[in-house]
């Protein structure tokens, strides 16, 4: 059976916000996240004959939401722009106020500095409450590569979030 439009409406109505979330937790940078959950969705558009097939949906997607991120801050790289989300002026009057705070939060700040491993299979977890095998699939690891990287996510997160007097 040939895959409709109207199939492809009803996956990205669904996916694309989840998309969306989970790029926020790996940038900062509105623009950045834009143009990589613009473009995993225009990939999944342009292969949907093919992705349509697929049982597992979410692997492919967020695997590929991963390699548009890389590509749109290579992007932004290259023209000399900052993907550093701490070089941005304030512009507290230009934004709403929950993408104001959003950007607040020490947690995804946190998430954003870990390497691109950790930062995923956490993310992952965090947003999703994946378990370690649909992260394994999505990241194409094995089960015990999530389960160090996210050891080693956790342990550097109490690290950073741990404030002056020891605590979290």
């Amino acid at each position: 059976m040939k895959p409709t439009s109207v199939e492809f409406a009803r996956f990205f109505t669904e996916w694309e916000p989840q998309v969306r979330r989970y790029l926020l937790w790996l940038e900062g940078d509105p623009g950045i996240i834009d143009d990589a959950a613009q473009e995993t969705m225009i990939s999944a558009h342009q292969y949907w004959g093919k992705i349509s097939q697929y049982e597992n949906k979410r692997a492919w997607l967020f695997r590929v939401a991963g390699q548009r991120l890389n590509r749109a801050r290579q992007a932004r790289q290259r023209h000399g722009l900052s993907t550093d989300p701490h070089e941005f002026p304030d512009m507290q009057g230009d934004r709403d106020a929950l993408a104001h705070r959003v950007d607040r939060l020490d947690i995804l700040d946190a998430v954003r500095k870990l390497p691109q491993q950790q930062a995923t299979a956490i993310a992952l977890q965090l947003q999703f409450d994946y378990q370690l095998s649909d992260i394994a699939e999505i990241m194409d690891v094995s089960t015990g590569s999530v389960k160090t990287h996210l050891h080693h996510a956790r342990k550097t997160l109490e690290t950073l979030l741990a404030d002056t007097d020891g605590g979290i």
